[in-house]
């Protein structure tokens, strides 16, 4: 019995020494990784952080618009704050994000799964023919249901006529404010009754 005692501590022993200089050998080996995994922890940080103040921002964009701040937004942010609005109103939204659109800046999907594209203009003046042309052929070409030209202005009268006989619907300013103001406004991070939209134009 005592040489079997003597046996089990001496094999304890080994494993306890087995398992101390493993450790010491893993955490020697690690400790050249430790600046490059704390770096690693840092850059994700720092795109969680930067991540989060663009979100913010774009829902402060979002939810301070008026017509006169929308006036002043260049394409792009006019398609970021379209894609919330319709965000907002139900649909998935996607962005083209890229040069050659096939005249889809946005792909909506609707509950019922139907594929809607988006065309838009953020324009100084009247939007023409052109532009209902494009989305015409972008529903063909993204096998969309129906398509859609929204703008912050309105549309030349040609442009209405090609849209009335294709089926491609209009959303002029006065659309645009209709969609905006049955989106709540935000306050504190909840949700009120106030619209998001407010008329201050001069």
């Amino acid at each position: 019995m005592p040489d079997i005692q003597k046996t089990l501590g001496t094999l304890w022993g080994r494993i306890a020494d087995w398992i101390s200089t493993t450790l010491v050998a893993g955490r020697q080996a690690l400790l050249p990784f430790i600046p490059v995994l704390a770096a690693t922890v840092v850059f994700l940080l720092l795109i969680v952080a930067v991540g989060t103040v663009s979100r913010l921002r774009r829902e402060h964009m979002f939810h301070g618009a008026t017509l006169q701040s929308i006036d002043t937004m260049d394409g792009t942010e006019f398609e970021m704050f379209l894609a919330m609005l319709f965000s907002h109103l139900g649909y998935r939204v996607q962005r083209t994000g890229m040069s050659h659109d096939f005249g889809a800046d946005l792909l909506l999907t609707s509950r019922r799964n139907k594929r809607i594209v988006v065309q838009a203009k953020r324009y100084e003046g009247n939007v023409g023919i052109s532009a209902v042309q494009e989305v015409i052929g972008a529903v063909h070409y993204y096998n969309g249901v129906r398509g859609m030209v929204v703008t912050n202005r309105d549309f030349t009268e040609s442009a209405q006529e090609l849209a009335a006989r294709s089926g491609i619907e209009l959303w002029d300013r006065d659309r645009l404010v209709t969609a905006m103001s049955r989106i709540p406004q935000r306050r504190n991070g909840s949700t009120g009754s106030k619209s998001i939209y407010t008329r201050r134009e001069g």
